[in-house]
């Protein structure tokens, strides 16, 4: 049973467990990682929102909101059509 549940001694001096340091890394580790990709998740939810609003207070307003995203699309592509990353080597 001491397989399971431990010996009941314990651990020896060289077995160091993990600190409140150690933690409190791993968590920094983790939300720097995730801290991108859950903005841009939760930016387009309020954006969603937001254009759910729009088209409750008058169609156009909705369509118009549509249009400001296909705007910044396009003007990326046009922009990144005129500024050609540069290949070196």
């Amino acid at each position: 049973m001491g397989f399971y549940h431990g010996s009941g001694q314990p651990p020896p001096d060289d077995d160091k467990q993990g600190s409140l340091k150690d933690a409190l890394i791993i968590t920094l580790v983790v939300f720097k990682t995730l801290a991108l990709p859950v903005a841009i998740m939760v930016g387009a939810i309020l954006y969603l929102v937001l254009l759910f609003f729009l088209f409750t207070v008058h169609p156009l307003a909705g369509l118009g909101g549509i249009l400001l995203i296909v705007a910044i699309v396009a003007g990326r592509g046009l922009w990144e059509w005129k500024h050609p990353p540069t290949l070196k080597g």
